[in-house]
C-alpha cells in the first residue's frame, strides 16, 4: 500500500512541530523544511511567531578525549570555511560532515572536518548506507599515527542507530 503524503511534518522539540504543504522544489536532500513567507506580499506580524527550538548556526566540534560521544542525526557533507590549526588569519575551505544534535531540549547544528571521519560517511552514502536524517553514534577513539607522514589523524567510531518511532 502506498501512502500519500500532502504535507511536510518536521519534529523539531518537545510536543512542537512544522508542518506545511510540500514544496515539490524540495527533494529528500533538503534541509528539513521550515516555513518560508512569500516576501513579494505583505509581510505577516513576527511578534507572536512560535520560536522553533532550533540553533541555525553550526558549531565546530572537536572532541578532546578518547570516549567522547555524540548522538546525532546526519544531515550533509559539505565544505565550510575554517580556521587552520597553524591559528593563520587566512580561513582554508574543509570538507566538513554536518550533523543535528538535541541537548536539553534545543536542536543545533555541528560539524567536524576529520578527513576519517567525512571519508568514512562519504563511503557510507555512497553504498546508500547513510542518508539525511540517518540516527548515529559518533565515538571519538583518540589520534592515530599516519603510516606515511609524522602527522597523527582523529579516529572516530561511526555506528547506526535505531530510533521507534510512533506506529
Amino acid at each position: 500500500m502506498t501512502k500519500t503524503t500532502t504535507s511536510a511534518e518536521t519534529p523539531i522539540g518537545e510536543g512542537l512541530s512544522l508542518s506545511q504543504p510540500l514544496d515539490p522544489a524540495l527533494s529528500r536532500s533538503t534541509p528539513a523544511a521550515l516555513q518560508a513567507i512569500d516576501l513579494t506580499q505583505p509581510l505577516p506580524d513576527l511578534d507572536n511567531a512560535t520560536l522553533i527550538p532550533l540553533d541555525l548556526a553550526s558549531e565546530y566540534w572537536s572532541p578532546e578525549r578518547p570516549g567522547e560521544e555524540k548522538r546525532v542525526f546526519f544531515v550533509k557533507l559539505a565544505t565550510s570555511l575554517v580556521k587552520p590549526a597553524d591559528d593563520s588569519d587566512e580561513l582554508i575551505q574543509l570538507e566538513c560532515a554536518y550533523f543535528l544534535e538535541k541537548v536539553n531540549g534545543e536542536v543545533r547544528q555541528i560539524r567536524n572536518g576529520s578527513k576519517r571521519l567525512v571519508g568514512t560517511l562519504a563511503d557510507a552514502v555512497d553504498q546508500g548506507f547513510v542518508t539525511q536524517g540517518t540516527p548515529m553514534l559518533l565515538t571519538y577513539m583518540g589520534k592515530k599515527r599516519n603510516r606515511t607522514n609524522s602527522f597523527s589523524a582523529d579516529v572516530f567510531s561511526v555506528k547506526p542507530l535505531r530510533v521507534n518511532v510512533g506506529a
